[in-house]
């Protein structure tokens, strides 16, 4: 399987095989929209897609983040601005995950906080809609969609 070093970042497919050659048209965003992981060795890694959009943008769909070292605060805010950077382009997230499986919770307020800060720019997210609408003052919104019920939310604070 091929695996190349771009922007100091480890990338590869992350289903089926894939050239040098694909890796780096899929990563300048000309390519045909592909699932690749990456990982910044000592930072962080993920999967993420990316595509160019009718309008010539990139769009990065993201579906996992984590922070990789003991010392994770602030780090995955970090990690998104430096994938902001590079593709210069949309980031959606999609149903993804931040850090350890077991903390739901805060990967949830993550990924809000994200949000509300102009890091992404959309996120689908499978959540309970009644208790986080229970645990949550804020107003509707159209840039958080929940695959419960499809709602929309956003405008809290976390």
């Amino acid at each position: 399987m091929a695996e190349i070093v771009w922007k100091g970042i480890v990338w590869k497919a992350a289903y089926g095989q894939m050239s040098v050659k694909e890796l780096l048209t899929i990563l300048k965003g000309f390519g045909p929209m592909e699932t690749v992981r990456f990982e910044k060795p000592g930072s962080f890694r993920g999967e993420l897609s990316l595509s160019l959009s009718p309008e010539g943008t990139k769009e990065v769909t993201l579906y996992s983040l984590e922070v990789i070292g003991s010392r994770r605060q602030g780090h995955g805010r970090d990690a998104l601005a430096f994938l902001r950077s590079i593709f210069r382009g949309v980031i959606h997230v999609e149903d993804a995950e931040y850090g350890d499986s077991r903390e739901v919770g805060k990967s949830r307020f993550f990924w809000i906080k994200m949000l509300n800060e102009g890091l992404i720019d959309s996120l689908n997210a499978d959540m309970e809609v009644d208790a986080f609408l229970n645990s949550e003052q804020g107003e509707k919104s159209e840039k958080i969609t929940s695959n419960a019920g499809d709602q929309n939310f956003s405008n809290h604070e976390c």
